[in-house]
């Protein structure tokens, strides 16, 4: 990669590290369907009129709203509810990184070379120790959503990935307007329908700024360039960097919210950037969208 992409990916890694934080505070105020709905009106209604559809078909604009807006999401923010900590989910989280890269060789084609395995299994045992030194208690059940929303995220890495180019500030704007409605569904019949106007009457200016983080940063910014990075390089070079969150995470929850720090959380935190430093060694830069990716476009084009 490219030294300026790296700098964008370390910062939709900042940006996403403060957001478990932003969530973790919202949830306090708002149930989690009801806050995934309406961090999606929030970013999708005050532009989108004004933002030309992208080129792509309908369905995949579905897909990627579905599996990242509704899927993902959904299951994070009900996950960190029914108890999972902002910290140990945002590392659960990461291992849409592995994921991501058998998918993307499975189904695009991308080769993924030997030192992209050593790096990320090095970070990877990065993101362990810091989960080992991490005190808070998590439930079973709220693991096992923040894993099924990893494998959301991984879909929908694979589908922005097969949009190819266009412009993707446009695309996160117009899959943005389709988890609203099930979410608010999901709300309506899980939260109740007081859900939504207890939390107007109810919410308080941290509650607001917490919803328009998530909106406006976390999904204007950090999904913006993340789907360039998708778009310019291969979905495996990419999407390590996302091992960065949970280092973020956990800074942004020390400075935030008072959490502590240990030896083996910095030795931790090192072993990720050392692995990311082997899985980008030797790399091209840019390359192209192989065959298989571009045959599985085609398909998906004319399943429209």
């Amino acid at each position: 990669m490219k030294f300026h992409h790296i700098v964008f990916a370390v910062i939709v890694a900042a940006i996403w590290g403060f957001n478990f934080i932003a969530v973790k505070i919202g949830l306090s105020e708002m149930p989690p369907f009801l806050y995934g709905g309406a961090r999606f009106v929030v970013a999708a209604f005050p532009l989108l009129w004004f933002i030309k559809k992208p080129a792509v078909s309908w369905s995949l604009i579905i897909g990627i709203g579905m599996s990242l807006g509704v899927a993902k999401f959904g299951l994070m923010f009900l996950g960190m509810h029914v108890g999972m900590s902002a910290g140990l989910a945002s590392l659960v989280l990461q291992s849409q990184a592995f994921f991501t890269t058998a998918f993307s060789a499975m189904l695009l084609g991308d080769k993924v070379k030997s030192n992209q395995i050593i790096g990320m299994l090095i970070a990877f045992v990065g993101i362990g120790l810091i989960g080992f030194t991490l005190n808070e208690g998590s439930t079973l059940l709220g693991f096992l959503m923040i894993i099924g929303a990893a494998i959301s995220w991984t879909i929908c890495n694979i589908l922005i990935k097969l949009a190819g180019n266009v412009n993707m500030f446009s695309l996160v704007l117009w899959t943005s307007l389709i988890p609203p409605l099930p979410m608010y569904l999901l709300s309506y019949t899980i939260e109740g329908p007081s859900a939504l106007p207890e939390m107007l009457s109810q919410m308080t200016i941290v509650g607001w700024a917490c919803l328009l983080f998530t909106a406006c940063a976390s999904t204007w910014v950090g999904a913006t360039i993340w789907g360039i990075l998708l778009r310019t390089y291969d979905a495996s070079i990419v999407a390590p960097y996302s091992l960065l969150i949970p280092i973020f995470g956990i800074t942004f929850g020390h400075i935030v919210l008072s959490e502590k720090f240990t030896l083996i959380t910095y030795g931790a935190c090192c072993l990720v950037f050392f692995g990311l430093i082997i899985n980008q060694w030797g790399m091209r830069k840019g390359q192209n969208i192989p065959g298989a990716r571009q045959d599985a476009l085609v398909a998906l084009e004319k399943a429209a």
